[in-house]
């Protein structure tokens, strides 16, 4: 979990932390962020980059057809003092740098970033709660604010929106949680495992932040929900699952899944009606989980996360700009 990632996939937060880090140790740092977009672009309104002194980079604001114009002008800016727009694309006026996609995009570089403020941001985010960052991009300084309430924006302002990383809990026992467990990781998943089986929790130990034992189908204990955490069954002994269940879909949790077949999921159903869940409860739950049919854990782990990943992008954005 601590393994170092290609600068390209290191999450929101990370870009931040990296900005900081350069700033703690006194070298200078550029924070670059989307803040308009005209046309189709691989990457949303208020992707970021944060830049070295030395062209070392975090994050990813392009496919790569970008990342290194942009280390280049933000050594410029570095060295200037001074925070700037760049427009790419139509319009504008890097006639060597083209996008693929077509279209345009304009980029506020932000080279005067007070540290204090990021380690606020990176706090705020570590703790799982939500944040904005408040920025100006027509002026030359630096007019980054941070905020955890959902403030109106001042005119002309741009608003990126930070919520907690994405959190799975995954209960049960087997080469299934294994195997989600594994490709969690690669997705910068927050993961949590439960389970009543000391060899599965063992197995997941390398990848989960943290792990929880089962001890009694009816003692159930607090799991850690919340409204950024989905929640995935894969029980084979299905009497573990039912106050289980019913906790998640009784809490924040945006995805409440559970493995097993059609006739499985309709006795499930059953169970949970008879310990009291509602008809709106049990409509929150998947059943099968996954996006397509599985036979094997690996597959079974694509199919989950992904609809895991859908549930969660399609659930809607969180970037917007300040009235004119």
């Amino acid at each position: 979990m601590t393994e170092r990632l290609p600068p390209g996939l290191t999450g929101d937060l990370d870009v931040l932390a990296f900005a900081e880090a350069e700033l703690a140790a006194g070298r200078p740092a550029a924070l670059i962020s989307i803040v308009s977009l005209d046309g189709p672009f691989s990457r949303p309104l208020g992707a970021q980059l944060a830049v070295a002194g030395d062209k070392r980079f975090a994050g990813s604001i392009s496919g790569g057809c970008l990342e290194q114009a942009l280390t280049e002008e933000a050594q410029i800016a570095m060295k200037e003092g001074t925070n700037r727009t760049l427009r790419y694309g139509t319009g504008s006026p890097y006639l060597d740098v083209r996008l693929p996609c077509g279209g345009g995009i304009d980029l506020y570089v932000d080279v005067n970033v007070d540290r204090a403020l990021l380690q606020r941001a990176i706090a705020l985010g570590r703790a799982r709660r939500s944040f904005s960052l408040l920025f100006d991009p027509a002026t030359t300084r630096s007019s980054l604010r941070v905020e955890e309430q959902n403030e109106q924006a001042k005119p002309g302002e741009f608003v990126r929106r930070f919520d907690p990383k994405l959190r799975i809990v995954l209960a049960g026992r087997g080469w299934e949680i294994v195997a989600m467990s594994q490709l969690a990781q690669t997705a910068d998943v927050e993961l949590v495992v439960a389970s009543q089986e000391p060899a599965t929790l063992e197995f997941c130990r390398p990848y989960a932040h943290e792990l929880i034992q089962l001890t009694v189908p009816k003692a159930t204990p607090k799991l850690p929900l919340d409204s950024h955490t989905a929640v995935a069954c894969l029980f084979h002994e299905h009497e573990w699952e039912g106050p289980l269940l019913l906790d998640a879909l009784r809490s924040e949790a945006f995805y409440v899944g559970a493995l097993g077949s059609r006739q499985t999921h309709r006795r499930r159903v059953e169970v949970l009606e008879a310990l009291g869940a509602t008809a709106d409860e049990i409509a929150r739950l998947k059943g099968p989980l996954g996006l397509f049919p599985s036979q094997d854990p690996r597959s079974l782990a694509v199919s989950a996360l992904a609809e895991i990943v859908m549930v969660r992008t399609t659930s809607g954005g969180a970037v917007k700009r300040g009235a004119p």
